[in-house]
């Protein structure tokens, strides 16, 4: 008789075994799940920045500020230009100041993801004006 309840015992404990791997397993799972899913977002956020800061520098170029944002698919929405990705939007707002020895454009370019701001960038182009003598 103690052959069979050796053989219980170690059919337990074989049961238990299988038991914690499984526990460790859905647990290693979920981690990797969350793990790709951070993945996922922080390259989506980091594209996000880099189409930013291109945005930025091909403003600073720019004859047009408004011109440009249109033909890279802004659209304009009271005083700011706004593009949706996702869960991430561009905001634009464009400004100009004018002075006798010519203009200050003046652009500030904001990241955001459901609505909390990840990220500013200003933008300045002094253009000369015709000078005064």
């Amino acid at each position: 008789m103690s052959a069979g309840k050796n053989q219980r015992a170690l059919l337990m404990e074989i049961m238990i075994a299988v038991l914690f791997f499984a526990l460790c397993a859905s647990v290693l799972l979920q981690t990797f799940a969350s793990a790709r899913e951070y993945s996922r977002r922080a390259g989506l956020e980091s594209e996000t920045f880099l189409e930013a800061q291109s945005l930025a520098a091909s403003l600073y170029a720019a004859q047009d500020m408004s011109a440009q944002l249109a033909a890279l698919g802004f659209e304009e929405t009271g005083a700011v230009w706004t593009r949706q990705d996702g869960d991430y939007r561009i905001e634009v707002e464009l400004g100009a100041e004018e002075a006798p020895a010519g203009v200050l454009h003046t652009a500030l370019v904001r990241m955001l993801r459901n609505e909390s701001e990840l990220a500013q960038l200003p933008v300045a182009r002094y253009v000369p004006g015709e000078a005064v003598l």
